[in-house]
């Protein structure tokens, strides 16, 4: 999550950025740029080779430290923005805590700086929650049925019983951690919690 500090220092203005981005390291980035400088956008920030889903694309990451309170931030479609709706959903949060505005050329219902622009934020941060409940929610639920079948919740354990009578003669022959991992052919990690953990 950006912090407030990325986003400022009390300046506000009122300016139009531009967002680009295609995931081919090859891709034309021209075209969508000029479309952003006809929407009125007084910089681009274009990320070429970067996927949407990733949060720490370079020129993304730029804008977001650029924008100020008051900005609008503008794409030429969705896609360039976000892979998910719960990601969409999250920007469009995020920036409208931060008094950023969002606006898609493709999507004209995506518009937060119209009169339905408060509308739009509120839904974001609505769908926003309800993501983050069910996710919650799931992992539970999961958790719950594991102890209810007699298992223990996460990933399974590599260390079998056989394993782990292994691992104690060798811990009390005075072998180190890191020998019997290596030995057994698991973490130094894993043989430590398994036994620590007894």
């Amino acid at each position: 999550m950006i912090g407030k500090s990325q986003w400022g220092r009390g300046v506000t203005r009122m300016a139009v950025i531009g967002y680009a981005r295609t995931s081919r390291p090859d891709g034309d980035i021209g075209s969508q740029v000029a479309v952003l400088r006809e929407a009125g956008a007084v910089r681009v920030f274009a990320d070429v080779g970067e996927s949407a889903g990733r949060k720490d694309r370079p020129e993304w990451v730029h804008l977001l430290d650029y924008v100020r309170e008051g900005d609008v931030v503008v794409v030429v479609g969705v896609a360039r923005l976000a892979r998910s709706a719960a990601q969409l959903a999250g920007i469009i949060t995020m920036f409208g805590r931060e008094g950023v505005h969002l606006r898609s050329l493709a999507e004209p219902l995506l518009d937060t700086t119209g009169a339905a622009g408060k509308v739009v934020v509120d839904l974001a941060a609505l769908f926003t929650v309800l993501e983050s409940t069910a996710h919650t929610e799931a992992t539970r639920a999961g958790l719950e049925e594991a102890r209810a079948e007699g298992r223990a919740g996460g990933r399974p354990t590599v260390i079998t019983p056989d394993l782990l009578e292994t691992a104690r003669e060798l811990r009390g022959q005075g072998h180190t951690y890191a020998h019997i991992a290596r030995q057994l052919d698991v973490s130094k990690t894993t043989i430590r919690r398994a036994l620590v953990g007894e």
